[in-house]
C-alpha cells in the first residue's frame, strides 16, 4: 500500500488502478486473496486523487502577480534575512501563512498555505499571530534542470499553494499557540548561547527544528560532509528521548503510581512505563512542529507500545512498514519529501545492520547515512562515512540530551554544554573538509542503490559468494558516464536559471560555459544549478565566458569552484577575467569558437557583451549576451544564417531587430527568462517578429532546461525540453478531470 501511494504521487497515472482491480478480480475467481491487489489499487487511487486536488489548489496562473487581501495565521517560525529589494538594501522576513482570501473569495476559494516574503517589516511577524494583509500572489513555480533543487516538488510536498509578497499589513491580532511557544523556546536558547555562534545556530534546530539562524556556510559544511541529516530532528533523537523517559518511568514513576493506586500493582513496571514514553515522543514531535521524520518515529513508538501492551510483538520491519503506511495515509504527498525517505532509510539501515551487530554497526551505518544524504542533498565527500561514524554518536548521546535538558529545565549550563559539543563537531568537519583529496562524483539513483545493496549484503551472516565480490557493486558509481558528443559535434545546454542566463557548450573533451546565471541573497545559480550539474556530468569548464558584468549573467561565478580560463566583456567588473575581443578564436575537438564583439574597450554595459559564434558541422550557434540594436546593426555584415540563436537580453525589445532576424534566419531561438518576470521578457513584439519569420521559439520559463545536439550531418537537431520530456505531474498544469 505504501509503495502504491508513493508511485501514485510521483507519476499521477490512473491506469494502474484499473490493472489492480482486474488482478484483484482474477485472484478472487481463482480462490486467492483479492485484498493483495484490491487494497494497493484503492490506496493508489486515493493518493492520485490527493495529488490532483493539491495541484488544483495551487494559485491559478491568471492570478499570478495579482494583489488580494488574505486573512491567515503565521504557522511557521519567521526567518529574517538581509537582502536587496528593487535595488535597495533591507530586511526580508520569510514565513508561512495559512488562511483564505478575504474578498472576493470567488477568485481563489478555499483554505491555502502561502510562503510569504515581508520586506522591512514594522513590526516583525510573530509565530502564531493572525494577520489581515494585502498580498501580491505568485504561482509556486521554480526552475527545473537536470540537477539541482526542485522547488516545485518541495512546495507541493509542504502543501504550499502560492508564494506571496506582503504589500501592507492591515490588521494583526492574537499570538501564541504551538508556533508561538516554539519561537519563545528558540529565542530563549539563542539568548543563552550568544557566546557560541555555531551552538546558537545548531541547538535550536535540534530542539525545536528552528534552522533560521543557520548560516549558509555552516549548512554547506554539514551537507558536504554528508552529515546534514543531523540538523533534522530525526527518529534516532525521538527514540533516544522516549527510551530515557521509559527508563525513568520504570524506575521512578511506575513505583509511585503503584503506591498511589492499588489496582496498578497488577501491571508490570515495564508496561506502566510505556504511556509516558509515548507522550514524550509526541511531545518532542510537537516541539519540532510535527515534521515528517518525527511523525514517523512517534508512530513507530506508538505502534510498538500498542503491540507490547497487547502482548502481540511484531517484527521491527513490519512496524516500520506500518508507520510508513500510516504517514502516507494521513498525507500521501509526504512521499515527495526528502526528509521522509531520509528518516525511513536511516531506520531501515539500522534494522538491517543491527541484525549482524559487531563492527558492522559502526562501519555500515555511517556509510549508509552518507550515501542517503548524498542522494538527497546532491553533495558529499570521501570523508562522509568518517564524519558520520564520529558525529552520529556525539549528537545522539551528548549534544541532543544536553540541548533538550537545557531547554526544558531552562538551565543555560546544559545548553552551553551542548553548544560546546557543536563547536567541536564543526571543528572536526572543517578539518575533514579541508583535507579531503577531492570531491567524488555525484551519486545517481542507480549508483546509490548499488552501494546500499553492497552494504546490506555485507551484513548478512549467510552469503553464498565471496565477500570480495561486493566491490563490483561500486562499478555503477565509478564508471564514467558516456554522454560526451563525438568529435566535431556539440551539445548545447541552456539552463533554467530564472531571470538570467547560463549556457554550457560541451565538445568531446571540453566544456565552455557562457554566463553563470544570477545571484541572490544566500545563493546563486552557480551553487544551485551549475555545480550540481557539473558534478553529475563529472566535468569542469575549460573556459568560462561572462558576457558582461550584470548580476543576472555573472552572479553565479562567485560559487563556481573551478571556472578555468575566464573571459569577460567587462573585465573590470569580473575579478580575474581577461577581456574578450572580436577576432579571438579557438577550436576544441573540431568545434570552432570565435568572438564577433566587442571590437574595443570603449563599450560599456549591455553593449559590451561578448558575442560568441560557434560552428559544429553544418550547424551554427550565436550567443549574444545583452546587446542592443546598435550592436546588431554593426554586426550584420559579419554573420550568416544560424541554427540556434540565443536571444539578447532575455528576449527584450531592446534587441532582436527585424533586420537581425532577417539576416540570421535562425531555425530556433531561445529566450532565457524567468517565469512571470516583472520585465515582461520575452517581449511580445519580439515573439511576433520571430513567429512571422517562421522561427521556433523555445523559452526556459516554459520548457525548463533546454538541450540541443548539434553537429550531425543530418538536418535535424535533437532537442530535449526538460519539463516536457522529464517533467513530473507538478511541473505542468495539474488535473485530469
Amino acid at each position: 500500500m505504501a509503495a502504491a501511494m508513493t508511485a501514485a504521487v510521483w507519476y499521477g497515472l490512473l491506469w494502474p488502478v484499473a490493472v489492480g482491480l482486474v488482478l484483484a478480480l482474477l485472484a478472487r475467481r481463482r480462490g486467492g486473496s483479492a485484498g493483495d491487489w484490491l487494497w494497493p489499487a484503492l490506496t493508489y487511487l486515493y493518493a492520485v486523487v490527493a495529488l490532483q486536488l493539491a495541484l488544483e489548489a495551487r494559485l491559478p496562473e491568471h492570478l499570478n502577480g495579482e494583489d488580494l487581501v488574505f486573512v491567515g495565521r503565521v504557522v511557521s517560525l519567521p526567518e529574517t534575512r538581509g537582502g536587496v529589494h528593487y535595488g535597495q538594501a533591507g530586511i526580508n522576513q520569510i514565513a508561512r501563512l495559512e488562511g483564505r482570501v478575504s474578498a472576493p473569495r470567488s477568485r481563489w476559494p478555499g483554505r491555502h498555505r502561502l510562503r510569504v516574503s515581508y520586506w522591512n517589516p514594522d513590526p516583525p511577524l510573530r509565530a502564531g499571530e493572525w494577520i489581515r494583509a494585502r498580498l501580491r500572489l505568485h504561482v509556486p513555480r521554480g526552475t527545473y534542470n537536470e540537477a539541482g533543487f526542485d522547488s516545485e516538488r518541495y512546495f507541493l510536498a509542504e502543501g504550499i499553494d502560492a508564494r506571496a509578497t506582503v504589500r501592507a499589513v492591515e490588521a494583526r491580532w492574537g499570538s501564541g499557540g504551538l508556533p508561538g511557544w516554539r519561537q519563545a523556546v528558540s529565542d530563549r536558547i539563542a539568548g543563552h548561547l550568544a557566546a557560541s555562534p555555531h551552538g546558537a545556530a545548531v541547538v535550536p534546530a535540534l530542539v525545536v527544528a528552528d534552522r533560521r539562524g543557520l548560516p549558509a556556510a555552516l549548512w554547506d559544511l554539514f551537507r558536504d560532509t554528508g552529515t546534514a541529516h543531523l540538523l533534522a530532528i530525526s527518529g534516532l533523537h525521538l527514540t533516544l528521548v522516549s527510551g530515557m523517559v521509559w527508563w525513568l518511568a520504570r524506575v521512578l514513576l511506575g513505583p509511585l503510581c503503584q503506591w498511589l493506586c492499588g489496582p496498578l500493582r497488577r501491571l508490570p513496571l515495564a508496561l506502566l512505563a510505556w504511556p509516558p514514553a509515548v507522550a514524550a515522543a509526541w511531545g518532542y514531535a510537537a516541539l519540532a512542529g510535527f515534521s515528517l521524520p518525527t511523525q514517523r518515529a512517534a508512530l513507530m513508538i506508538s505502534v510498538l507500545a500498542l503491540a507490547v501492551c497487547r502482548r502481540r510483538p511484531r517484527p521491527p520491519l513490519q512496524i516500520l512498514a506500518l508507520a510508513l503506511c500510516v504517514v502516507l495515509l494521513r498525507d500521501p504527498l509526504a512521499a515527495l519529501s526528502a526528509s521522509l525517505w531520509l528518516s525511513f532509510g536511516a531506520v531501515l539501515a539500522i534494522l538491517l545492520i543491527a541484525r549482524t551487530g559487531g563492527p558492522w554497526l559502526w562501519i555500515g551505518l555511517p556509510l549508509m547515512m552518507g550515501v542517503i544524504s548524498a542522494v538527497l542533498f546532491d553533495s558529499w565527500h570521501w570523508t562522509s562515512p568518517v564524519a558520520n561514524a564520529v558525529l552520529v554518536p556525539l549528537f545522539s548521546l551528548l549534544i541532543v540530551p544536553l540541548a533538550l535538558s537545557g531547554a526544558l529545565l531552562d538551565w543555560p549550563a546544559l545548553s552551553l554544554g551542548a553548544a560546546t559539543g557543536v563547536e567541536g563537531a564543526v571543528a572536526l568537519m572543517t578539518v575533514l573538509a579541508r583535507f579531503t583529496p577531492g570531491t567524488p562524483p555525484l551519486l545517481t539513483g542507480v549508483a546509490a542503490a548499488a552501494l546500499l545493496l553492497a552494504v546490506a549484503l555485507a551484513t548478512l551472516r549467510a552469503w553464498p559468494w565471496p565477500r570480495r565480490m561486493l566491490p563490483l557493486l561500486m562499478v555503477p558509481w565509478l564508471w564514467p558516464q558516456n554522454t560526451a558528443p563525438p568529435p566535431g559535434q556539440l551539445r548545447m545546454t541552456v539552463f533554467d536559471v530564472g531571470q538570467g542566463q547560463a549556457v554550457a557548450l560541451r565538445t568531446h573533451e571540453h566544456l565552455v560555459l557562457y554566463d553563470t546565471g544570477p545571484a541572490w541573497p544566500g545563493g546563486s545559480a552557480g551553487a544551485g544549478v551549475l555545480e550540481p550539474w557539473l558534478r553529475r556530468q563529472r566535468l569542469r569548464p575549460s573556459i568560462t565566458v561572462i558576457s558582461h558584468g550584470d548580476l543576472d549573467h555573472a552572479g553565479g561565478l562567485r560559487d563556481l569552484r573551478e571556472p578555468g580560463l575566464l573571459l569577460s566583456g567587462e573585465p573590470d567588473r569580473t575579478v580575474g577575467a581577461a577581456p574578450c575581443q572580436a577576432g579571438q578564436s579557438w577550436t576544441l575537438d573540431g568545434v570552432r569558437f570565435r568572438f564577433l564583439w566587442p571590437r574595443d574597450r570603449a563599450w560599456q554595459g549591455n553593449d559590451a557583451s561578448c558575442v560568441l559564434w560557434v560552428e559544429a558541422g553544418p550547424h551554427r550557434v550565436l550567443l549574444t549576451g545583452d546587446i542592443t540594436h546598435q550592436v546588431e546593426y554593426r554586426l550584420l555584415n559579419q554573420v550568416a544564417p544560424v541554427t540556434v540563436l540565443v536571444l539578447s537580453h532575455h528576449g527584450s525589445g531592446t534587441g532582436t531587430s527585424r533586420a537581425w532576424v532577417s539576416r540570421l534566419q535562425p531555425r530556433w531561438a531561445v529566450a532565457s527568462a524567468g517565469y512571470g518576470n516583472r520585465f515582461g521578457h520575452p517581449a511580445p513584439a519580439v515573439l511576433e517578429r520571430l513567429e512571422a519569420a517562421g522561427v521556433t521559439v523555445l523559452r526556459t520559463d516554459r520548457a525548463g532546461m533546454i538541450e540541443f545536439q548539434l553537429g550531425a550531418t543530418d538536418n535535424a537537431a535533437p532537442i530535449t525540453r526538460w519539463r516536457d520530456d522529464h517533467g513530473r505531474p507538478w511541473h505542468g498544469p495539474g488535473g485530469f478531470w
